[in-house]
């Protein structure tokens, strides 16, 4: 594989930086060190630089249109030549600039080998440079692409999650509604206009990263106002929210699972009334969240699909990155779960 090279604008400027420097530099030690006039020295220094600056370029170039095989070992022998390349170029044309000057037609002869020193240290240091930033900058792009692509697993295995919490509710639901046309047709029409409403907020939460706890509350009263049609006056659910912290951003579709699981299994096998009691306030730099439910451990399904709270728990880990967020404990008869926020920086 043959990399190519990016010569973006800080190299641009960086090359041309150091260009000006190396020939103030020239300048000098032409004119101070060795006592040449300033037109000479200033023709010395332009041109040298001018071919030091082509070194340089032609160092990366090379270095960039190589195959990876054997590429440093490349870069240091093309360098050698190179530089005998550019020495000879240079000493040509320096050789016709001089005309009679004998004294400095002197000079740049005896300066040759370290003219072709210079050159090659240029050109294998631009080579090596430029090899090691092309590795560089190939690592951080593999860097990027396996992030990206972890992200995308990640969004793609959330929304998974979302869809797959909805289909037994809507089940239930639809099997509600079958039961009442027949007896109770205005609940049923009712029930029909409410769950449309429900699934609409649904989609539309499916592509949003993050609500205000007040749009999440508005979306549960949707809900439960489903499930008070299904349980009627046997279904209480008590709800306390400071309104300080309703602007509290949160991720969509969070609490409405855990109420599904307290209904599930607060009413199964009751006829009796069934109070619900969700707590929402901030606890330092969290957001608190605590449902109670009766529980009692004889008269619970022998089998469920257990997705609620395991989905949740896979939801909370792939967004905070944690694993205490979601806490569930069983004292007299009550079952309460405890979902804690960390606010969103």
């Amino acid at each position: 594989m043959i990399s190519r090279p990016v010569y973006t604008w800080k190299f641009r400027i960086s090359l041309i930086g150091a260009g000006v420097l190396w020939a103030i530099f020239h300048f000098w030690v032409v004119n101070t060190w060795f006592g040449f006039p300033i037109e000479v020295s200033l023709r010395e220094s332009f041109v040298a630089t001018f071919f030091t600056l082509g070194a340089s370029f032609v160092g990366t170039f090379i270095a960039n249109y190589i195959p990876r095989s054997s590429r440093l070992q490349a870069v240091v022998l093309l360098s050698f030549l190179l530089a005998f390349c550019c020495h000879y170029i240079l000493q040509e044309s320096l050789s016709s600039l001089a005309g009679t000057n004998l004294v400095y037609l002197d000079f740049v002869t005896q300066s040759a080998p370290v003219r072709i020193g210079i050159y090659f240290l240029v050109i294998v240091g631009s080579g090596i440079a430029m090899i090691f930033y092309s590795q560089f900058k190939e690592q951080q792009d593999v860097a990027e692409r396996d992030t990206a692509a972890v992200l995308m697993v990640r969004e793609a295995e959330l929304q998974k999650l979302q869809i797959q919490l909805q289909p037994h509710f809507l089940f239930n639901s639809l099997n509600s509604i079958n039961a009442l046309i027949l007896v109770d047709p205005v609940k049923a029409r009712d029930m029909v206009q409410q769950l449309s409403d429900f699934l609409r907020t649904t989609l539309k939460r499916s592509d949003e990263h993050w609500i205000t706890l007040d749009q999440e509350l508005s979306y549960l009263q949707l809900y439960l106002s489903i499930e008070r049609v299904r349980f009627g006056h046997r279904l209480e659910v008590h709800s306390e929210c400071d309104d300080q912290i309703k602007l509290w951003l949160i991720p969509p579709l969070l609490i409405q699972p855990l109420l599904e699981n307290a209904i599930k299994f607060g009413l199964y096998g009751t006829t009796e009334n069934v109070v619900i009691r969700m707590r929402t306030l901030r606890v330092n730099d969290t957001l608190q969240i605590t449902i109670t439910n009766p529980f009692d451990s004889d008269m619970q399904p022998s089998e469920g699909s257990g997705f609620g709270l395991n989905g949740l728990r896979r939801r909370l880990y792939l967004i905070y990155t944690r694993n205490d967020l979601l806490k569930t404990t069983v004292q007299n008869n009550q079952f309460t779960v405890e979902l804690t926020l960390p606010e969103k920086v």
